[in-house]
């Protein structure tokens, strides 16, 4: 109320003030607001008064034949010419006609505690300058100030150096089983074999001469080979028999596997308030590509790993509004193409963006995905595989289950720098790490035993 006053008192000063008092720094120069008038007095009577533009400013003449009103009408610059006589040199004034602010400085006053920033105007435009506790009220004083002109200025600034940090968990389970049951099976005498293999190895049926040593010697030499090969090549296990009888050779492939795959990561970055920090912890893979010219090979290098990318910009009351980027990344050969001749893999990529506001020290989960799959093969010589029991020996079965689960846990947290009688030790600070010759040669310790508190025995290599 008071900032409120003292500006309403100093436009009526202005109003009813000579050329000298109303300008502090120009005397030729005057502002006035929209629909207000500032009186001119001349040395001596003036023989003709004119302006350049007549929609920006008006010219009243008072009753006091030395005095002269000018109105301002609309937004905008002009010239006032005043002609004093014959002989004399004309008094030119530029005349700036601006808003009239006292209204937008009654509102801003209401919304900022303490003091506010400065109004005033600039031409055609309105100037908002000085700083303000949180980017809350900046918001704020942007909008009320966008209502009296849609391009204002805005020089506002927030108080304070607000730095964010952003504590990220990245936590993902693969979880995978596998059950497969297989028979190969292989007759022969001595010149004639037939083989029976899954279809795994690419060979159904196969027919060789096993020669004077018989299909036992011939079983012993080719098992591995595609001949009797197992279900799943290497990977599961092979039950051999071998009935020298009647020439029977038989090889019962069996898996059941269970696989378990964990990845946790626990990214950490601090940024100031309104900037963007990226964090990138993995590496880079040179891609080649077609240059150019013909024959030539441009090198790109491609990102991989776990990438953070946020900009947290601190409310009022200690909140964050945050726009997070995380993206997860990782080789896949199993996808790779050739490019100029080249190998070049695949991606394997996770991605999730988020943008909200949030609590200092609150914790959300941006992305969580929990998956299932299940592949089932059934593979068999048509009629015989569908035998109850018998049949089991004439098909091949794989059932393969895999589970994901995938969380990303975000929390941001106001700090503040460390002084220098708070930063903790680094890593291995407190270690002495030149053991004596004992605990080197005859203990195999890489570290003096039970060392405690800062170091200090040798440095490096020096006794």
């Amino acid at each position: 109320m008071n900032r409120l006053l003292a500006a309403v008192a100093a436009s009526a000063t202005f109003t009813m003030a000579s050329t000298a008092s109303a300008q502090d720094q120009r005397e030729d120069w005057l502002d006035i607001e929209v629909g207000k008038s500032v009186v001119l007095e001349t040395p001596q009577n003036a023989t003709a008064i004119a302006v350049t533009n007549p929609e920006v400013a008006d010219i009243v003449p008072l009753a006091a034949a030395n005095k002269i009103q000018v109105q301002g009408r609309q937004v905008g610059s002009t010239d006032l010419v005043i002609q004093l006589g014959p002989g004399t040199t004309p008094i030119i004034y530029e005349v700036s006609v601006v808003y009239d602010l006292t209204d937008l400085i009654r509102r801003i006053d209401q919304i900022v505690d303490g003091q506010a920033p400065r109004i005033y105007p600039l031409r055609e435009r309105i100037v908002v300058e000085g700083s303000v506790s949180d980017l809350d009220t900046l918001e704020r004083v942007a909008l009320v100030a966008s209502i009296y002109d849609e391009n204002f200025i805005n020089l506002m600034t927030v108080r304070g150096d607000h730095q964010v940090q952003l504590d990220v968990t990245f936590a993902e389970v693969d979880r995978t089983a596998l059950r497969e049951l297989g028979v190969n099976l292989l007759w022969g005498d001595g010149n004639l074999a037939l083989g029976m293999a899954g279809p795994f190895n690419g060979t159904s049926s196969t027919a060789t001469n096993p020669g004077a040593t018989g299909v036992g010697n011939q079983v012993g030499q080719t098992l591995g080979n595609p001949i009797v090969g197992s279900a799943t090549g290497s990977a599961a296990f092979d039950i051999t028999a071998f009935i020298g009888a009647i020439d029977l050779a038989g090889v019962l492939s069996v898996l059941d596997e269970q696989r378990l795959s964990k990845t946790v990561a626990h990214p950490t970055t601090v940024v100031l308030s309104g900037q963007q920090a990226e964090f990138l912890s993995g590496g880079e893979i040179p891609i080649p590509s077609p240059g150019g010219q013909a024959g030539q090979i441009r090198i790109e290098y491609k990102e991989y790993g776990i990438k953070v990318i946020f900009v947290p910009t601190v409310l009022a009351n200690d909140v964050v509004d945050m726009r997070v980027e995380i993206e997860v990344s990782d080789i896949d050969e199993s996808t790779q193409t050739r490019i100029t001749g080249i190998q070049v893999p695949g991606f394997i990529t996770r991605k999730a963006k988020s943008h909200l506001r949030i609590d200092d020290g609150m914790t959300f989960a941006m992305a969580g995905l929990i998956s299932e799959q299940t592949d089932w093969v059934r593979s068999e010589i048509p009629g015989l595989g569908r035998i109850p029991l018998i049949g089991s020996l004439f098909r091949t079965v794989s059932h393969q289950v895999t589970e994901q689960e995938l969380m990303i846990f975000v929390t941001p947290r106001l700090v503040r720098p460390l002084s220098a009688s708070e930063i903790p030790p680094h890593p291995g600070a407190l270690e002495n790490n030149n053991p004596t010759d004992l605990e080197l040669f005859l203990l195999g310790s890489d570290r003096q035993i039970g060392s405690r508190g800062e170091p200090n025995g040798s440095v490096g290599l020096e006794r």
